[in-house]
């Protein structure tokens, strides 16, 4: 009976280790794929969020290439000098941020469901299988840039284009697993054709 007794013990001592092994084991593969697909749904989250405020402020705001850069040009009608207006950038960028950072805000905790089949990165079982509750967790302050570029666009033809960048940290959270990343969201604010010889220095818009 003891012996028979021991054998039993060691059995399901055994069974109970293997069955741990296996999920350490499934874990180690099945963790850095749910981490990708956490990341993926928080930056199309957080796409979403900053898409949305950039329609809302720009819709309270005039957004024409006049109200952000001016041309300037030499008594012979050539391009002198490209320069932003600084005070218009400035007020654009703190009322952008206000509404991102209030976004966020907001936002914090809110529940994203993710299918168990989506999070596991087979793409046969995407959208299937009971949902996961990811939670959405904004880690400091957006940060918000304009940014200016010149590039070429054909014979003595240079593209003026404006840039709004906006970049947010955050973390997605599922149970037993977090992961942090950056969202990044970029959107055309306006763009002009300049024609004739463009300076090779002009004003940069910077970001707060």
């Amino acid at each position: 009976e003891r012996g028979r007794s021991l054998r039993s013990l060691l059995m399901v001592t055994a069974s109970f280790l293997a069955v741990v092994i296996i999920l350490v084991q499934l874990d180690r593969i099945i963790r850095p794929t749910i981490k990708a697909v956490c990341e993926e749904e928080c930056r199309v989250f957080v796409s979403r969020l900053i898409s949305g405020c950039i329609e809302e402020t720009l819709s309270k705001n005039s957004h024409s290439y006049q109200d952000y850069a001016e041309i300037i040009y030499d008594e012979n009608g050539q391009i002198a000098a490209v320069e932003t207006l600084t005070g218009n950038v400035n007020s654009l960028q703190s009322k952008l941020l206000d509404c991102v950072n209030k976004a966020l805000d907001e936002s914090r905790d809110t529940e994203i469901s993710v299918s168990l089949g989506t999070a596991s990165g087979v793409w046969i079982f995407a959208g299937h299988g009971p949902q996961i509750p990811l939670r959405f967790l904004p880690i400091g302050n957006a940060a918000v840039e304009l940014i200016s570029t010149l590039d070429s666009a054909g014979i003595n033809q240079t593209c003026h284009t404006i840039l709004i960048k906006v970049t947010v940290h955050a973390a997605a959270a599922i149970p037993f697993c977090k992961t942090e990343t950056d969202a990044t969201y970029e959107y055309l604010l306006a763009e002009t054709v300049l024609v004739g010889s463009v300076p090779e220095s002009y004003a940069v818009i910077g970001g707060r």
